[in-house]
């Protein structure tokens, strides 16, 4: 700060004590403590480690710090819907499916505030003896399934394998391990962090179907609300959001202080072994590490109300307006309380109010332009971080952030055991594009074919980039060579029914040659292995992929 701003800052300090210390003195007599809000949180399901967010939240004192009074009510198969009792007010807040979205798009009053798992833990669980592995091997087999929208991400994924669900002998029961070892289902709807640990431990193994190596990769625990709360009271939902989502942060991070407290208050029948599985579960599924919790993706709501379109779920199109929760201000009513009562002080001490408001005045302008010029730098900053990572045409990372962004994904899939698979993608004959429409056409089918990508393929913590001209990569976390395959293939089959449009020429259909390899001996090895296969597939006659076979290279 420059001599002149302190030296009005020292001048301004004698004068201004007195009006602190009244308007102290005056917020003290006039401010009272206000009471605690009340509200309902309506749980999906009993009480377990799904729920540990809530609970530390609760115990911790995260909702009383929030000025919230918050009463759990607990789930299970003979409670109301969590929606069901959002829409008739039987419960201020709930924890729902991605099926929140349906209701939007009929027109329903519900509001989405956060979404704690990023990936949804449903899948088909088979005994391994049994010999199914894949949607195809269920043709003709007895399955139990939930009524719809529960049930939505395990039928989307026979309709992205081209599957007609009329081929699969679905019955409308809720099935129990006991049916499933007795052979009365071949194969049971459950959750990854629970049957799984129930079946090792009575000595069976099993083979999970998830969605998400079919591509359908829906939300799941997503905290909402009804509308007429969001927006006469949007800041206490803001409240309860953000106590709610530190309660996660500290479960997460205390998982067996977390689990003794589940043990003590809420589900004391579970053992410590079964719930620590479930916690290490779901943190996989929350990815804590690499997104932002509740973070929630347009274009991904948008991805998966064309799942429940495409199931007839839902219909017409989805419009977002309403549908997420729109924080308020930080400005709050207290600042204005403060406000008035400082200009009423001001105005009784009339002896120096013009002297004060006038260097006030020219410290406020000072502070102001220097501001304003922080601001632009750092504006300006960000800007050029933007640039130097992203590509200018097609918005996704360049090379530079994608060596920085993978080695990073890298670390953490080491640390967690996960592996991963990088795809080089090129698109074919792409010249031919130029030649005959120009370049600027080459540009738009570039940019539809990132879009594509981004909205339809692939998951918001994996790596998209441009590597220059027509050649991109994707680094994809929790991806074995054998799902790398099926994506691949599902990648090449979408790009041939797709058309991307060419301003003023039509409608063309473009393909694209893969090459894929794993990880296990680096990122530089990776890219290298990766380039050969994607060669050999341009050899093999595009529109296909391989994956990198040392022996053949």
């Amino acid at each position: 700060m420059s001599e002149h701003n302190i030296k009005l800052q020292q001048l301004m300090t004698s004068r201004f004590k007195l009006i602190i210390f009244m308007v102290i003195c005056l917020l003290t007599v006039s401010s009272p403590l206000s009471a605690l809000d009340k509200v309902s949180l309506q749980l999906r399901w009993s009480h377990q480690f799904q729920f540990a967010g809530y609970y530390m939240a609760l115990h911790k004192g995260y909702y009383q710090a929030a000025k919230i009074d918050v009463s759990l009510i607990e789930g299970g198969a003979n409670s109301q819907a969590p929606l069901e009792s959002i829409l008739q007010g039987d419960a201020d807040f709930a924890v729902s499916s991605s099926a929140v979205v349906i209701y939007h798009m009929q027109k329903k009053p519900v509001v989405a505030l956060a979404a704690i798992m990023q990936t949804s833990p449903v899948t088909w669980i088979t005994l391994s003896e049994r010999k199914l592995s894949t949607p195809h091997d269920l043709i003709g087999r007895n399955l139990p399934i939930l009524p719809p929208p529960e049930s939505a991400a395990l039928m989307a994924i026979f309709n992205r394998e081209g599957i007609q669900l009329s081929d699969i002998n679905f019955q409308p029961t809720r099935a129990t391990l006991k049916d499933l070892i007795s052979g009365k289902v071949d194969a049971i709807n459950g959750y990854i962090s629970n049957e799984p640990y129930r079946l090792k431990n009575m000595g069976y193994e099993v083979t999970l179907i998830e969605p998400k190596d079919y591509g359908v990769n829906f939300y799941s625990d997503v905290l909402i609300t009804r509308h007429s709360l969001a927006r006469s009271n949007p800041k206490l939902v803001k409240r309860f959001k953000q106590a709610s989502l530190k309660g996660w942060q500290y479960a997460l991070q205390n998982i067996d202080e977390s689990i003794r407290l589940i043990q003590q208050y809420y589900a004391p029948e579970k053992t410590y072994q079964e719930l620590k599985y479930e916690a290490q579960t779901l943190k996989a599924l929350i990815m804590p590490d690499l997104v932002e919790l509740g973070h929630m993706n347009p274009g991904r709501w948008q991805t998966i109300a064309e799942n429940y379109r495409a199931l007839g779920m839902a219909k017409g199109q989805l419009d977002l307006n309403g549908f997420l929760f729109d924080e308020p201000s930080r400005f709050d009513n207290w600042v204005i309380h403060v406000g008035i009562i400082s200009a009423a002080l001001i105005i009784m001490l009339s002896v120096i109010a013009s002297r004060f408001i006038y260097l006030s005045t020219s410290l406020r302008r000072e502070i102001k332009r220097r501001e304003f010029v922080e601001k632009r730098l750092i504006s300006v900053n960000n800007e050029l971080k933007a640039q130097s990572s992203t590509d200018p045409l097609t918005q996704i990372y360049n090379r530079r952030a994608f060596f920085e962004k993978a080695q990073t994904l890298l670390h953490f899939s080491e640390r967690k055991g996960f592996k991963t698979s990088l795809f080089m993608l090129d698109i074919d004959h792409f010249k031919r594009i130029n030649d005959r429409f120009g370049h600027q056409a080459g540009d738009q089918i570039l940019i539809q074919f990132c879009v594509l990508i981004k909205n339809e393929v692939i998951r918001d913590h994996d790596v998209f980039a441009r590597l220059g001209g027509e050649e991109f990569c994707i680094l994809m976390l929790d991806c074995s060579l054998s799902g790398a395959e099926q994506f691949a293939q599902r990648l090449i089959e979408k790009l041939s029914t797709t058309q991307l449009k060419v301003e003023g020429k039509g409608y063309i259909t473009i393909s694209a040659s893969i090459g894929i390899s794993d990880t296990d001996y680096g990122l530089e090895q990776a890219l290298k292995q990766a380039d050969i296969a994607l060669y050999q597939a341009k050899d093999a006659g595009r529109a296909t992929y391989t994956i990198y076979d040392a022996n053949q290279s």
